[in-house]
């Protein structure tokens, strides 16, 4: 017997950048931050921003979906006597697909939680980060 329930729900534009926005300063201020090495992008091309260039910590530049690049997996060393870091993997993904791949791969049940309630910890945020950037957590 078939017992499943499909829910569909079509979020309005400020409910998206209220949640990116949320979700990526989870992230870059706990949720992430120890497998995250740096992350790093250049004004993209052909958007415009009131301040020159976008911030990570507005729902309304994150929703226009620009590039970043994540720096991960570093190694940290001295080297001709400085500390500083090398050999880190990269990926390039962009502000607002990462999140929606990222909430799009998570369980039923937490994607119910999350898209009714917007209800999550910098753990939930980690998780859909990850499953955005690599289609799977790979860190804690």
């Amino acid at each position: 017997m078939n017992r499943s329930i499909t829910v569909s729900y079509n979020p309005s534009e400020r409910w998206w950048q209220h949640m990116l926005e949320s979700l990526w300063v989870t992230i870059i201020e706990g949720g992430s931050n120890y497998w995250v090495d740096k992350i790093d992008y250049d004004k993209p091309e052909g958007m415009l921003f009131k301040d020159d260039l976008p911030s990570l910590k507005s729902g309304a530049h994150l929703a226009k979906n620009f590039e970043v690049t994540i720096y991960h997996n570093g190694e940290y060393g001295d080297f001709d006597g400085e500390k500083r870091e090398f050999n880190s993997e990269v990926a390039k993904v962009k502000t607002f697909d990462v999140i929606y791949d990222g909430i799009r791969l998570l369980d039923d049940v937490r994607q119910v939680v999350i898209m009714n309630n917007g209800d999550w910890d910098a753990n939930d945020a980690d998780h859909i980060f990850q499953l955005g950037v690599f289609g799977e957590v790979r860190y804690g």
